[in-house]
């Protein structure tokens, strides 16, 4: 992987209080491989060093946010040793975990189809902003597989009864749905998603560093425990 200053799958942009990590990988609508996943990780932790910042947004190239894990990727661990296997799952559990303790708000700016692991960069950010022709989808089971490491983050925004739904039938889960399980926080028409985020960015911004810190802080004790989740997932 290339250092930060020049990375292979995402674009960062800093100006104020504000930051954006932008999936830049539209060849392949944005999915998912372990060099991106290290370079949001990395993005994340030096963007939350910087004094002042109060915002991450998530933004993405192409026509859909993130179609989920990288098929080329997921390939190579039907060779795989289980310790390598398991090293690579807890490197994207860590990135979805980064996501949820980041000391600045996090929000995504999302469209099109998102499928798979990509659902847990949305389940782990604090906001989704999301165009009305969003479809999501928890494919993995009908590919004999479990939604593991996003499963603790998903449950805890839509609940059981929703997460099991959408799980266990692996069915597309239209914006409106999303939105009323808590996935989703608002939807816009087509061709507004830029200004729909800078609208609900310019709210949280109007927020004080430190009042936000604490708030993020104070919703994190409040959350049940994520350290069991997280090691059995």
């Amino acid at each position: 992987m290339n250092s930060l200053d020049t990375p292979e799958t995402i674009v960062i942009e800093k100006k104020g209080p504000l930051a954006t990590i932008t999936l830049n990988r539209p060849e392949v609508h944005n999915a998912m491989n372990l060099t991106m996943i290290r370079e949001i990780t990395l993005a994340l932790e030096s963007l939350n060093r910087e004094e002042g910042l109060r915002l991450i947004i998530f933004d993405s190239t192409g026509d859909h946010f993130c179609s989920g894990a990288d098929l080329h990727w997921m390939r190579s661990g039907l060779t795989q040793a289980r310790d390598q296997l398991e090293s690579e799952s807890r490197e994207l559990a860590k990135l979805f975990r980064s996501i949820r303790e980041s000391v600045a708000v996090t929000l995504c700016s999302v469209k099109g189809r998102i499928s798979g692991g990509a659902l847990g960069l949305l389940a782990a950010s604090d906001f989704v902003v999301a165009e009305s022709s969003v479809v999501l989808a928890f494919p993995e089971v009908r590919l004999g597989l479990v939604p593991a490491t996003i499963a603790p983050h998903v449950i805890l925004k839509a609940g059981f009864s929703r997460s099991s739904d959408w799980m266990m039938t692996g069915r597309p889960v239209p914006a409106s749905e999303a939105r009323e399980g808590g996935l989703i926080h608002r939807i816009c028409s087509e061709g507004s998603l830029e200004s729909s985020t800078r609208e609900l960015a310019e709210e949280i911004l109007k927020g004080g560093v430190e009042a936000l810190k604490g708030v993020k802080a104070l919703l994190r004790q409040l959350e049940s425990p994520m350290d069991a989740a997280v090691s059995y997932t």
